[in-house]
C-alpha cells in the first residue's frame, strides 16, 4: 500500500463537486459513509430498498431492531453500572494500596518484610496502554477496555449504523482524555447517558448535557471554578477531594473543608478557571475564528461558575453551587447576562448553540466527515443555513448533506481515509467476522495511531487524511490486514470459504474479493501492485498463479486487498 496512494493530492482542494456518480457507485458511497462499511449482501439490499428509504431508516434508529447487539453486550457488566458502582468495583490500585497501608500501620510488620511498591501500585502508575487493556481484572483499565469493546462491537454489528457513526463523531468532538483523574470511571456514563441518547438530536441539548457532564467538568476543570474572592466550603466538604497535581495526574487533598484562600497542590489557587469557557467557544461551538475575544472567554467562565460535581467519588452527579457562582452582570458577545444563578450558564449555552459561527463550524466538521477533507463551500453554507433554521436538528442537518449533489459526486467518492477504528470495523464487517472485540483488537487500533479514549488534547483526533498517513501507521494497517485474514487475532475468526475458488487465477481472486467487499474492482495500479507482490513470493508470471499455491494463498490475497488504498478509503 504505497504511502503516496493514500496521501491527499495537492489538487484535492481544487476538486469540482459537480460530476455525479452512477447508480451503483451511489449505493456504495452512501453505505461507506453512513455505516462502518458494507457487509456481504448489504449493497444489493440497499439498492433494492432504495437510497432514500435506507437513509431514512438510519436517521430514525429507534425504529430499527438492535436486540442482537444488545445481547452481545450483555456480557460486559461495566456498561450498565453507574459511576459510583464502577469506582467501588474497579478501584484505583493506588487507592487500594493506601487503604492497605493504613490498615497495616496498626499491625506489627514482620522482619524482612517487603517495603517496595506493590504490583497494584506499579500497574496504577504505568501508562494506560490500550494494547494491555482488559488484562488487569478489577482495575479501572477493565472499565476502559469494556467501553472500547462496546464501541467496536456496535460499529461491527449494530443495525443502527448512522447512530454509531454519529456517536463516534460527537465523542471525538467533545473529546475527554481518560488518563485525567476520575474521568476513567466517568467516561462510561458520558458515552451512555450524555452522547448516545442525543447523537441525532438537537445540538443545544447535546451541548447542555456535555456542559453538565461530570466527565467534562473534571476534564476541563470547571468543577472547581468559582467567583473570585468567594469564601465557600468546597463541593466535596463531606469527603475526600481530588485536585490536578500534575498533567494527567490527580492527588488527594484532605478530608475537610477547603476555603478560597487555601493553596492547592502544585501552587494552584481556587477561583475563576477559564479552561472550559475557552474550549467551549474554540472547540465545541464558535471555532477559533468565531469572533470571540479573551474578554468573552472570561465572561463565559464567570457565567459557568458554580457548575460543579456532587459526590465525585460516589455517583459523581452534576450540581449547581450558588455559593461558588459569580452573580455580577456579564456581557458575552455583546449580550448582557444578569446574575441569574444557573440560568447564566444556560443563557450562554443557548447563545453559543444558536450562533451563526457555531452553525458554520459544526456544518464544516460534518461536511468534512461525510463528504471530503476540504468540503465545498456551497454545501457548507447550505448546511449552515439548515442548522440555524432547524435549531440544530441533526436529522435535518445530516439529510441536507447526505442528499446533496456534492455528496453524490465523483470528487467525494472514496476521498476519505478511514480512521483506525473504521479500518478495523469495516474489515470485520466485510469479512463477516465473529469477534468479541477483545483487547488485542483495541491494541491494533492503538498501533495504527488512535488509542481509544487516550487523546490528550480536547480537540480530539483530526478528521483529515494527513492524520492517518505515516509509514508506521500504514505498516500497522498492513499488519492488521495480515493478522485478521490469517485468523491470528485472538477472539476473532473470519471465513473466506466461497470468497474465491481454490485453483482460480490469483488475478481472478483479487477481482472477486475487491468487488465482494467494496462493490468495485481495484484501480489498475493497485491491482498490478498486488499481483506483483504475490508473484515476487512465488516467481510466477503476473496474475498466472492459482489460489492455493504457496505464493497465492487466499488469506494472502485477502490481506493485500484489505491493505489496498481503495479499501483503506471510504
Amino acid at each position: 500500500m504505497p504511502e503516496s496512494r493514500l496521501s491527499p493530492h495537492a489538487a484535492d482542494s481544487a476538486k469540482v463537486f459537480d460530476k455525479p456518480l452512477g447508480d451503483q457507485e451511489k449505493a456504495s458511497h452512501l453505505v461507506s459513509r453512513i455505516t462502518f462499511g458494507p457487509r456481504p449482501g448489504d449493497l444489493e439490499r440497499v439498492q433494492a430498498l432504495g437510497l432514500d428509504a435506507f437513509l431514512n431508516q438510519q436517521l430514525h434508529p429507534e425504529r430499527l431492531d438492535d436486540s442482537a447487539i444488545e445481547a452481545r453486550l450483555a456480557g460486559l457488566p461495566t456498561l450498565s453500572m453507574s459511576t459510583g458502582e464502577l469506582m467501588e468495583k474497579y478501584p484505583d490500585p493506588n487507592q487500594v494500596q493506601r487503604k492497605q497501608s493504613v490498615a497495616g500501620a496498626f499491625t506489627a510488620r514482620k522482619p524482612g518484610g517487603d517495603s517496595g511498591a506493590s504490583n497494584a501500585e506499579a500497574m496504577s502508575t504505568a501508562p494506560m496502554s490500550p494494547a494491555s487493556m482488559g488484562q488487569f481484572g478489577d482495575t479501572p483499565r477493565e472499565v476502559l477496555a469494556e467501553l472500547g469493546r462496546e464501541e467496536l462491537l456496535r460499529a461491527v454489528y449494530s443495525s443502527r449504523q448512522l447512530q454509531e457513526v454519529m456517536v463516534q463523531f460527537w465523542m471525538n468532538h467533545f473529546n475527554i482524555f481518560a488518563g485525567k483523574g476520575p474521568d476513567k470511571w466517568m467516561l462510561t456514563s458520558f458515552e451512555r447517558d450524555t452522547i448516545r441518547p442525543r447523537a441525532l438530536g438537537r445540538f443545544e441539548d447535546l451541548l447542555v448535557a456535555t456542559a453538565q457532564s461530570p466527565a467534562m467538568l473534571f476534564y476541563l476543570d470547571n468543577w472547581m471554578s468559582s467567583a473570585p474572592g468567594s469564601d465557600w466550603d468546597g463541593p466535596f466538604a463531606a469527603g475526600p477531594r481530588f485536585f490536578p497535581a500534575r498533567p494527567g495526574g490527580w492527588q488527594r487533598f484532605g478530608p475537610g473543608p477547603v476555603r478560597q484562600n487555601q493553596p492547592l497542590p502544585g501552587g494552584q489557587k481556587r477561583g475563576l478557571n477559564e479552561n472550559y469557557g475557552r474550549e467551549l467557544m474554540e472547540l465545541h461551538t464558535l471555532s477559533v475564528n468565531g469572533g470571540y475575544t479573551q474578554k468573552d472567554v472570561t465572561e463565559v467562565a464567570r457565567c459557568l461558575t458554580g457548575w460543579t460535581v456532587l459526590r465525585p467519588r460516589q455517583e459523581a452527579e452534576f450540581s449547581f453551587n450558588p455559593r461558588m457562582h459569580d452573580r455580577g452582570e456579564k456581557t458575552v458577545l455583546g449580550h448582557r447576562i444578569t446574575g441569574g444563578g444557573i440560568e447564566d450558564g444556560l443563557q450562554v449555552l443557548h447563545l453559543l448553540a444558536t450562533h451563526p459561527s457555531t452553525a458554520q463550524f459544526i456544518s464544516t466538521k460534518l461536511c468534512r466527515r461525510f463528504v471530503a477533507d476540504d468540503p465545498p463551500a456551497s454545501l457548507v453554507q447550505r448546511t449552515s443555513r439548515e442548522f440555524l433554521a432547524s435549531k440544530g436538528d441533526m436529522r435535518a442537518v445530516l439529510k441536507t448533506i447526505l442528499t446533496s449533489p456534492e455528496f453524490y459526486s465523483e470528487a467525494a467518492y472514496r476521498s476519505k481515509v478511514k480512521s483506525p477504528l473504521e479500518t478495523v470495523a469495516s474489515t470485520l464487517r466485510a469479512l463477516n467476522a465473529e469477534t468479541d472485540g477483545g483487547p488485542q483488537l483495541l491494541g491494533l487500533i492503538a498501533r495504527m495511531g488512535a488509542p481509544m479514549f487516550l487523546y490528550q488534547a480536547p480537540a480530539g483526533y483530526p478528521d483529515r487524511a494527513g492524520a492517518w498517513i505515516s509509514s508506521s501507521a500504514l505498516l500497522g494497517r498492513l499488519n492488521f490486514a495480515a493478522l485478521v485474514a490469517q485468523n491470528r487475532v485472538p477472539g476473532t475468526t473470519v471465513s473466506l470459504d466461497g470468497a474465491a475458488a481454490e485453483g482460480a487465477p490469483a488475478a481472478e481472486a483479487v477481482d472477486r474479493l475487491s468487488y465482494l467487499w467494496m462493490g468495485t474492482t481495484l484501480s489498475g495500479g493497485s491491482r498490478t501492485a498486488i499481483l506483483d507482490s504475490l508473484d515476487k513470493s512465488g516467481a510466477a508470471p503476473s496474475g498466472q498463479g492459482a489460489v492455493g499455491d504457496s505464493f497465492a494463498t487466499l488469506p494472502s490475497v485477502a490481506a493485500l486487498v484489505i491493505g489496498s488504498p481503495e479499501f483503506q478509503r471510504r
